[in-house]
């Protein structure tokens, strides 16, 4: 496996989890419309949906592995996740009367997969110094507190009231994708800051073979190459900051300190035929 392969592998590892807090908040979002439309549909359709999106996640799970070769990266379990979900979605069709009778108990389940693989998006934000943390907090300990109601099935609300149970679970999907949000703009802020960092360690780490100036230039001028035009922020609208591709400036500044070092060599040479 090479770098590159590496790296890809690397940044695919998590994808599960994060297709499946969206798929679950989809989910749970398509419940509870439903039931707010139709109220009087009977509670085995539901069963049918969620066997659906067992079958339909698990299904793009193996095709996925194969098709991304992810089986690059011994660490990744999307064929065992997908394999998983398409098992649980033919029992379930198969066992749907007994799932129908206890179905606030199944999508309570379902309610604390989602609180619990947010946990890890909590601990992400404080990893990553954001000061939102304290919000990825809240939003886990409300998908946790309520599918420890649901399945514990507080007062028979849930049980004997659907109009609660499909109200809560529209809620619990609402906040799944906004902690998606959340967390998948602090990931690309923080990417944004690291492209920075490491075009100022290049800078540093070639200033003794590239004069600083004509350094600063090949720096600047490959970002402004990559930069729009400034209406937006003219007009207070704070623009996108560009991506930089390190790869190519990286090897802009290595040509000029190859440059450097023969140009160096050469005089090495006339001051040692000088001194013959």
């Amino acid at each position: 496996m090479n770098k590159n392969e590496s790296k890809t592998a690397k940044l695919n590892s998590n994808f599960t989890g994060m297709m499946a807090v969206v798929m679950l908040s989809v989910l749970f979002i398509v419940i509870g419309i439903i039931m707010y439309a139709y109220p009087d549909m009977k509670l085995k359709n539901f069963t049918y949906v969620i066997s659906g999106f067992f079958l339909v996640g698990g299904a793009w799970e193996v095709c996925r592995y194969f098709l991304k070769e992810e089986y690059r990266n011994v660490a990744n379990y999307d064929f065992s996740a997908g394999l998983l979900l398409l098992i649980l979605g033919c029992i379930s069709i198969v066992k749907e009367p007994a799932l129908t009778k206890q179905i606030y108990l199944l999508l309570g389940a379902l309610v604390l997969v989602q609180g619990i693989i947010m946990v890890q998006y909590f601990v992400d934000m404080i990893a990553l110094k954001s000061y939102f943390w304290w919000l990825m907090l809240l939003i886990c300990a409300a998908q946790i507190g309520l599918s420890v109601c649901i399945l514990l099935d507080v007062g028979g609300l849930f049980a004997t009231q659907g109009w609660v149970l499909f109200g809560s679970l529209f809620g619990s999907g609402v906040l799944g994708l906004i902690a998606l949000f959340i967390v998948a703009l602090r990931i690309r802020r923080f990417e944004q800051s690291e492209v920075k960092h490491k075009l100022r360690e290049l800078e540093d780490d070639f200033t003794d073979f590239v004069p600083a100036q004509k350094t600063g230039e090949v720096v600047s001028s490959y970002i402004s190459e990559k930069e729009s035009n400034d209406f937006f922020e003219d007009e207070g609208i704070e623009d996108e900051e560009p991506e930089v591709d390190t790869n190519t400036l990286k090897q802009k500044i290595l040509s000029l300190k190859s440059k450097r070092k023969t140009k160096e060599t050469n005089e090495s040479i006339f001051e040692d035929e000088e001194v013959m």
